[in-house]
């Protein structure tokens, strides 16, 4: 008997399981799908080791089977079929795809006892929680992870319970996203743990069309988690720690604070990085009474770039450099009107924030840093 399901049930889940099948990989296993069929219900699975997807979804059929096949093979298949339903059948180690309208095609595949088990946790903490939550911490974090193989700790997204509050931490040494919000959750005792960034991303990118209403649940175990929603379960591989104590790098003090309007700044930086070398992406703050004059000069090609913006600060002249690819970054994530930058030296930290109107209710605690660059004159 064939399986019936209609094409937009069998693309959708077909795509959400795609991103996790690698590259490249010494196993053939890996670039292929497993696909199960029992009563009423199929799903599609994929691994690279590190993260396994199992995504499922309402069917047709009474038979119970599964096969493993390319996995970039049957997406390209799907994706060029008409809408409709489409009839599925496995016979030994090949799929049969068919529809109504005169299209037929078969694949081989391997065996699906080749292909990797999805992880089971027998022991670990439980939680859940919302997608509007997880979302907001994975983004104002995750831009910061490092990409240099060397550090194992920094490249992955440290989250933490601690206090009737949880929050989301990453840092590359240069730049740091922090996210923090309350909450009520019942838990024995403070946890931490290092989750794979692609993984979280991952699961921010499926949500968006998801009902924000719907809880995820998570169990964390010692060396994996499962995020499990909708009909989709995600394991991730934890990263080992520990992770280092961000918290010694946020300055304690930092005297010199402007509050600045989101909008303009992000245009008046983006205006005069233009002219920025993309070996250092340097741009140069002046912050003096009232006014922020933005400069940045190219002697490359002999340019020059500046704009004066208007902001809140009363002070001594305070001159600075910064990555402007990195502001940017952290500015598009700040959705409030206005920001506040808090500075002490030229070479100290700089933290942003969120400047919220007085009568807005504070629901992330939300703390951006920014390491300055060095400024040769």
């Amino acid at each position: 008997m064939n399986l019936v399901i209609s094409k937009s049930k069998l693309y959708d889940i077909i795509q959400k399981a795609l991103p996790i099948i690698p590259i490249k990989s010494s196993l053939q296993i890996l670039s292929n799908f497993k696909i199960k069929f029992s009563k009423n219900d199929i799903s599609i699975s994929a691994s690279d080791l590190d993260q396994s997807i199992i995504c499922s979804s309402e069917c047709e059929t009474d038979i119970k089977t599964e096969i493993t096949i390319n996995a970039k093979k049957l997406y390209e298949i799907v994706r060029e079929l008409p809408e409709g339903n489409i009839y599925l059948s496995v016979d030994v180690n090949v799929l049969n795809i068919e529809n109504k309208k005169g299209f037929s095609c078969k694949i081989a595949g391997i065996s699906s006892q080749e292909f990797p088990d999805f992880p089971e946790i027998k022991e670990g903490v439980s939680f859940s929680i919302s997608p509007k939550v997880l979302k907001e911490m994975t983004i104002k974090s995750s831009f910061a992870v490092s990409k240099e193989d060397t550090k194992s700790g920094l490249n992955g997204i440290y989250w933490k319970f601690d206090q009737g509050k949880t929050g989301m931490v990453a840092t590359d040494g240069h730049r740091l996203g922090c996210s923090f919000t309350k909450m009520n959750f019942k838990l024995e005792k403070n946890f931490s743990f290092i989750c794979n960034p692609k993984s979280l991303n991952h699961i921010v990118n499926i949500l968006k069309e998801d009902n924000d209403e719907e809880k995820i649940d998570v169990l964390v175990g010692e060396k994996y988690v499962i995020f499990t929603f909708s009909d989709i379960k995600l394991c991730s591989k934890l990263i080992e720690g520990p992770y280092p104590d961000y918290e010694k790098v946020i300055p304690k003090s930092s005297p010199k604070k402007a509050i600045i309007d989101k909008n303009l700044i992000f245009d008046a930086v983006k205006r005069v990085s233009v002219l920025t070398t993309q070996n250092s992406w340097l741009i140069k703050f002046i912050f003096k009474n009232n006014l922020l004059e933005i400069i940045v000069q190219n002697k490359d090609i002999g340019g020059e770039a500046r704009e004066i913006v208007p902001i809140e600060y009363t002070g001594p002249e305070h001159i600075i450099g910064f990555n402007s690819k990195y502001l940017l970054e952290i500015l598009n994530l700040i959705s409030s009107n206005k920001i506040r930058f808090e500075m002490n030296t030229q070479l100290s930290p700089c933290l942003i924030f969120p400047e919220l109107e007085k009568d807005k209710e504070k629901t992330f605690d939300d703390l951006f840093l920014l390491m300055p660059l060095r400024i040769i004159e």
